[in-house]
């Protein structure tokens, strides 16, 4: 097949989890002999080459990140009516739509891939993609959502079914054996700066930790500047927190592996990626109980813990603390993450979303 994986990458904030999902695409099905490119104005790392994946750059006009959208949705539009694909998979709404609109002239089946929740009374029409999504949800050939939650949500507010496409992890490219700290530590991924992240709530349940487990560290590894959260978190909770380099992907596989655990305390999370990172490198992970996180836990990868609950959080640590300590544990957790490796399974579950019958 001649498949076309289109992305702006038009928000900051996300732009680092997306990147890793349209590079691990497009080598997942390069790999499998489809003939891939990817439409974006972003840049790749080398490896995004490997497989002999076409890229083509389109120049970023706007820094808002709307004005972007908009922009990258109408200059790749050629591309896609003249470019013979036979499957446009896309990745936000404006180059989805774009899709939808040359879908009679290319003849290509068009997938959105949903990288958050949809929920409906977000996009009401002030909102400057409102009428846009409103068109996009009815027409797209494919509506694929991360999470069985985002595809309940889906259906509940717009009436439409979905397909599941979740994230991915390259289970070959994480470490293996790797040794775990010596002091039992928890590590967190994610936007430093982002409250809905759940670092606040996080270090308070660290300060009520800190008393069963006194040799307890917390890496922090993400972007921005945790300084104002940590400024205000307990005293007991400040004394156990390092503040690590952002990092490159490959150093982060390795910091999974030497954690304890990998908590992600969030609320309104599409799916975790990071879970699936910490699951492949055998770490079992911590999460609350809200929108798609808590569909990766079970009894021996990790705990689920109240949202918003220091003391329920804390007991969720101290079992995830506890299944650390467990030998089998980390066989167990890479078994789960299995499900969603990029060359086992989810290549294969895209081929037959892309099928025309599929």
């Amino acid at each position: 097949m001649r498949i076309a994986i289109t992305h702006p990458y038009c928000w900051p904030d996300v732009r680092r989890g997306a990147e890793r999902i349209v590079v691990e695409t497009a080598r997942a099905l390069a790999a499998r002999n489809h003939e891939v490119t990817v439409l974006t104005s972003g840049s790749h790392p080398g490896r995004y080459h490997d497989g002999g994946v076409r890229t083509i750059r389109l120049r970023r006009l706007f820094e808002d990140p709307w004005r972007h959208e908009r922009s990258f949705g109408v200059r790749v539009a050629p591309y896609l009516a003249f470019g013979r694909f036979d499957v446009v998979h896309a990745m936000m709404v404006g180059d989805a739509y774009a899709a939808v609109r040359t879908r009679v002239i290319g003849r290509h089946r068009v997938v959105f891939d949903e990288m958050g929740i949809p929920y409906r009374w977000w996009y009401g029409e002030s909102h400057p993609e409102g009428r846009v999504r409103e068109r996009l949800t009815r027409e797209v050939d494919v509506y694929g959502c991360m999470s069985q939650h985002a595809l309940d949500v889906l259906l509940d507010d717009w009436g439409r079914q979905g397909s599941l496409i979740p994230g991915g992890v390259r289970l070959s490219e994480f470490p293996i054996g790797v040794e775990r700290t010596s002091r039992p530590t928890v590590l967190f991924s994610g936007a430093l700066t982002e409250p809905r992240k759940g670092l606040v709530v996080l270090l308070e349940a660290v300060a009520l930790l800190v008393a069963s487990e006194p040799e307890l560290t917390v890496w922090l590894s993400g972007p921005g500047d945790p300084g104002p959260f940590l400024a205000a978190a307990p005293a007991a909770a400040r004394r156990v927190v390092e503040v690590l380099p952002l990092g490159t992907p490959e150093e982060q596989g390795l910091r999974y592996g030497r954690a304890w655990v990998t908590a992600l305390p969030s609320i309104a999370d599409s799916f975790g990626l990071v879970l699936i990172e910490s699951l492949a490198s055998g770490t079992p992970i911590v999460v609350v109980d809200d929108a798609a996180p808590p569909s990766l836990v079970t009894p021996s990868t990790g705990a689920v813990a109240k949202p918003n609950d220091p003391v329920s959080l804390a007991e969720a640590l101290r079992l995830g603390l506890d299944l650390a300590r467990q030998p089998e544990t980390a066989e167990r957790c890479r078994q789960f993450a299995r499900q969603f490796d990029w060359d086992e399974h989810i290549a294969p579950l895209l081929e037959g979303l892309y099928r025309r019958n599929g």
